[in-house]
């Protein structure tokens, strides 16, 4: 759970990432894996303009394993954006840019939807390494 205050999710976040790495969570997740997206999922939801949830997730049809929660996002139309960099530097810059330069322009709005960072296998602190931001949108009227 985490505050809607960007430069301080943008220091947050990957530290839970970190510490999901270093309990052993991520091969874990990986074996649940059953469905695209493929690749382990970062989903923000609660997006109620104070505060939001992250979770470190995978998409999957398998029983839930002890100890970890279900999360089922919505069907929704989804803008997707190629990221290529490092992470987390190259994904936050990205979004970044996504609010701010394409969403507005776009036609657009948001959704009530969560948003998804799509990570598949590959070294992440390549810069040649690749994923996608899924944002949720809806036609502007």
């Amino acid at each position: 759970h985490f505050p809607m205050d960007i430069e301080e999710s943008f220091a947050k976040v990957p530290l839970f990432w970190q510490e999901t790495v270093q309990k052993g969570m991520i091969p874990r997740l990986c074996q649940l894996i059953d469905r695209p997206p493929l690749g382990v999922l970062g989903v923000s939801t609660c997006m109620n303009g104070k505060d939001f949830d992250y979770y470190i997730a995978v998409a999957s049809g398998k029983p839930l394993p002890e100890g970890m929660v279900e999360y089922q996002v919505p069907a929704c139309t989804w803008a997707i954006f190629e990221c290529v960099g490092p992470m987390p530097k190259a994904i936050q810059e990205l979004q970044q840019r996504i609010i701010t330069e394409w969403l507005p322009v776009s036609g657009y709005e948001y959704a009530d939807a969560p948003d998804i960072e799509v990570y598949p296998e590959g070294d992440q602190s390549s810069p040649d390494y690749k994923c996608d931001v899924w944002l949720p949108v809806v036609k502007k009227k």
